[in-house]
């Protein structure tokens, strides 16, 4: 009580009304974590290989590094700059969203999922196109708390960073306009409750409860797909 009480006198800050928010906000990523695990073990597709390592090629399908026939010296001849071989990497994304295209018939991927690491590979692609808006003090500011969109790939993939992703994934997904282009439904039918402040009766510590409850289901997996890092 004290320290809340604190908090109101010098910050203005209502302790209660904080708590809460970061509540809402822990279950919003809890939600997150828990669709974007279901679309990435799920995702049926492609699930393709890329070797970060450059001039190792690799089967795309097995991940295994192809031998050039030479005893030697494994892989095909690579005589790029490291630079060049990282756009290899939106080549390999460009084959999965062309894969579920293939599939679905209805359209190529238009987004994807990356963690901070194979983001650094996307972000200094020159097809990567930077989305940030500047705050008062000319700094870039929106940052939240999970995935976050970063921008946009090739003109045609719109980019999400998240923190909590995989190291070394790449989910690839289409995100259609009708519910006949739906790949996988999340259906809330109760968005958010946030119960009164309840005291417990052994010592009288003022508690808060924060639920949702919420349907779920994969329907055509064939909409997403992957890309691992090796």
């Amino acid at each position: 009580p004290e320290l809340a009480q604190d908090l109101n006198a010098y910050h203005s800050l209502d302790a209660e009304v904080e708590l809460t928010q970061i509540l809402s906000e822990q279950i919003a990523m809890e939600l997150d974590r828990e669709i974007l695990n279901d679309l990435l073990t799920q995702a049926g597709a492609a699930n393709y290989y890329w070797s970060r390592s450059p001039g190792k090629f690799v089967n795309k399908t097995n991940g295994s590094e192809i031998s050039r026939g030479d005893s030697l010296k494994p892989g095909p001849n690579f005589t790029g700059t490291v630079r060049e071989w990282y756009e290899t990497l939106t080549e390999t994304i460009i084959d999965v969203a062309n894969e579920i295209h293939r599939l679905t018939l209805r359209g190529s991927a238009n987004f994807v999922v990356v963690g901070p690491d194979v983001a650094t590979i996307l972000e200094a692609s020159v097809f990567f196109k930077p989305a940030f808006s500047l705050d008062g003090d000319g700094q870039v500011s929106g940052m939240t708390i999970g995935a976050d969109k970063v921008g946009t790939l090739s003109n045609r993939f719109t980019v999400y960073k998240d923190p909590y992703f995989p190291r070394n994934k790449v989910l690839v997904g289409y995100k259609g306009g009708s519910y006949l282009e739906t790949g996988y439904v999340y259906a809330p039918y109760v968005p958010l409750i946030v119960t009164p402040t309840i005291f417990a009766p052994e010592d009288f510590t003022p508690r808060k409860g924060v639920m949702t409850r919420y349907g779920k289901k994969m329907v055509r997996s064939d909409f997403y797909g992957t890309v691992t890092c090796l």
